[in-house]
């Protein structure tokens, strides 16, 4: 995999990250060092599902970045112990996974949510499908957002910080 190594400034930290061609992320230092200094994903605890470990690595330094608690897995049985443990703020989860895909992981965590009627954790499906047939069938299955591969930094912080926002307010 060809990949480039940068460096970012970030939370006033010096931090080294290799950013990968199919990390999901679209110029992930320029757009870090444009967002604001507000830590807008502030104490959020999100777990992130991601099976290439330079996706992974590249995801969790943006949203702990922004203040974010991560507990970053490689597969969706990892995720839906983390879920199911944690009852998190978020779930940004990749649907093509190893055994078993992020369409088990939001059944079993939604399922768990209703038996326990805990507070639906948002749920976001971050894909390199953008076709409509994955769109509507994760929407179908649980996740309440859908965003392709590679995503915008901004866009994806933004939409978790509404979605969270929201989900607090009731």
């Amino acid at each position: 995999m060809n990949s480039d190594t940068a460096a970012a400034q970030v939370s006033g930290k010096h931090q080294s990250d290799t950013l990968a061609t199919s990390d999901g992320l679209t110029g992930f230092i320029e757009q870090q060092q444009n967002m604001n200094g507000a830590l807008r994903l502030d104490q959020a605890t999100i777990v992130l599902v991601e099976d290439d470990p330079d996706s992974r690595e590249s995801l969790t330094l943006l949203l702990e970045a922004e203040g974010a608690n991560v507990v970053a897995v490689a597969d969706a049985e990892e995720g839906v112990e983390a879920a199911l443990r944690l009852l998190p703020d978020a779930v940004v989860c990749d649907l093509e996974l190893p055994a078993m895909d992020g369409f088990y992981l939001i059944q079993r965590l939604r399922d768990h949510e209703i038996r326990g009627d805990h507070a639906p954790s948002v749920a976001v499906a971050l894909t390199g499908h953008t076709d409509d047939a994955y769109r509507l069938r994760s929407i179908g299955e649980g996740f309440q957002h859908f965003m392709t591969k590679p995503a915008s930094p901004e866009d994806l912080v933004t939409l978790l910080h509404d979605a969270i926002h929201d989900r607090a307010a009731g």
